[in-house]
């Protein structure tokens, strides 16, 4: 757990792998997930917000339930329109949502110290868990005959430039993959 820990909070990418059965899901929900809420990650905010799924036969409307619920959205029609554009459209929701919080904004300078603390409650660190990524390859509907289909290859086209993205830009947005 700690040597995860460690891996995620210095690349804020990372794919857990092993044999069908070790406990890797195990290792993240009893893990990587209680010990980063109890701050045992060095992140930007306290507060984590966690967006956990499974790829199964619809990677992209499983992806879109789990960030309207995380990040507090009600359309996911609209959400899922605005991921299908993929490249920064992930960050691009994180920035746009309550759990973002620019400290270089205008809203934040001009606050005064009560409206400041109620803009922190709401800001979280984003943790996209996507558990048994390997569904993006057995599932007939996310590969078949050799080719990755669409959403599939949307999703995962996505969580990559999610990560390069927040990298570049000091985003807490964290992805791990089982």
């Amino acid at each position: 757990i700690e040597k995860i820990l460690e891996l995620v909070e210095e690349q804020r990418f990372l794919m857990i792998t092993g044999a069908s059965g070790e406990g890797k899901s195990s290792l993240v929900y009893a893990g990587l997930i209680p010990n980063a809420v109890a701050g045992f990650i060095n992140a930007k905010f306290s507060n984590w917000a966690v967006s956990d799924f499974r790829p199964e036969h619809r990677p992209l409307d499983n992806l879109t339930a789990a960030l309207a619920s995380s990040l507090k959205f009600d359309n996911h029609d609209t959400l899922k329109s605005i991921l299908r554009l993929g490249y920064s459209a992930l960050v691009d929701l994180y920035k746009n949502s309550a759990r973002h919080l620019d400290f270089e904004s205008d809203e934040w300078k001009n606050a005064d110290a009560g409206k400041q603390k109620e803009l922190k409650k709401d800001a979280a660190n984003l943790l996209v868990l996507v558990d048994q990524f390997e569904e993006f390859f057995t599932n007939p509907e996310n590969f078949m005959r050799g080719e990755v289909q669409h959403d599939a290859k949307a999703v995962v086209s996505l969580l990559l430039e999610t990560n390069k993205l927040a990298l570049e830009q000091n985003l807490p947005i964290y992805i791990v993959c089982t």
